[in-house]
């Protein structure tokens, strides 16, 4: 059994070498290879204790990796995918996306679509705001970039 643990250990060391994973991540890839789940705890709690896995440290990096072209509910969205805990993806999000984020990340996403927001006409803007909104912007972040006080015109 602790042939097991330490091979279990070096298997964790070795995945979090590659690429920074979640907890949640280590885990199902270390019950992939199929070890008990008491060494895949025991497993996860040494790489814990030495900071090798940071659930928090992770979601932060990753939301100012991807806030340039993500929403705030995209973003969540993902890091719950992640099996990052939600307590720590508000406090994550709160701390990290700003209404300022948002308004970039739509400046963004129109520049990727090579639109030059002062030369659209309503249609335009109606249809690129239509796509922002699916993709979980705020509809006031949308106006705000839109420069669109109403879309009665």
């Amino acid at each position: 059994m602790e042939e097991l643990l330490k091979e279990a250990k070096l298997k964790a060391l070795q995945l979090l070498t590659g690429m920074d994973r979640t907890e949640s991540q280590l885990r199902d890839k270390l019950m992939q290879k199929e070890y008990p789940v008491e060494i895949v705890e025991q497993a996860i709690a040494y790489v814990k204790f030495f900071g090798y896995i940071d659930d928090e440290r992770y979601a932060k990096r990753y939301v100012e990796c991807k806030k340039a072209s993500k929403s705030r509910k995209e973003l969540y969205f993902a890091l719950g995918q992640k099996g990052i805990a939600k307590e720590v993806i508000s406090d994550v999000m709160n701390e990290c996306y700003s209404e300022e984020d948002e308004e970039q990340a739509i400046q963004m996403l129109a520049q990727k679509r090579r639109l030059v927001i002062s030369e659209c006409d309503i249609q335009e803007k109606k249809k690129f705001c239509d796509y922002l909104l699916r993709k979980g912007f705020g509809y006031g972040s949308v106006r705000k970039v839109l420069e669109v006080s109403s879309w009665n015109a």
